[in-house]
């Protein structure tokens, strides 16, 4: 079965280990858009940049594997989130039978 990533929304909190952005200022519990900004900070980009990293897009150029020679476009900054376990509806609905078999 495939990792299924869902992208976090700019208010969420994250908590990673210690030392994992070792090179950003930031604290080891975080907004999403927190570390959006530490990024910012850290690559010295301006508000409008800011924005455009995780709204609009910055426009860039992509050299891809599949593609052939450079393709114009824009590229934006997202955080994601894949868990270790996948939650089903049904898990409720299966520990409830489980308890009164039991």
């Amino acid at each position: 079965m495939g990792e299924i990533f869902e992208r976090l929304n700019h208010d969420e909190v994250v908590s990673i280990e210690p030392d994992a952005f070792n090179k950003l200022d930031i604290s080891r519990t975080f907004k999403v858009c927190d570390l959006i900004a530490a990024i910012k900070e850290h690559i010295g980009a301006d508000g409008t940049v800011e924005a455009n990293l995780y709204n609009q897009g910055l426009n860039c150029e992509v050299l891809q594997f599949t593609a052939q020679g450079w393709k114009k476009g824009k590229v934006r900054l997202a955080l994601e989130f894949c868990p270790d376990e996948i939650e089903s509806p049904l898990d409720e609905i299966y520990q409830q039978l489980q308890q009164v078999e039991n």
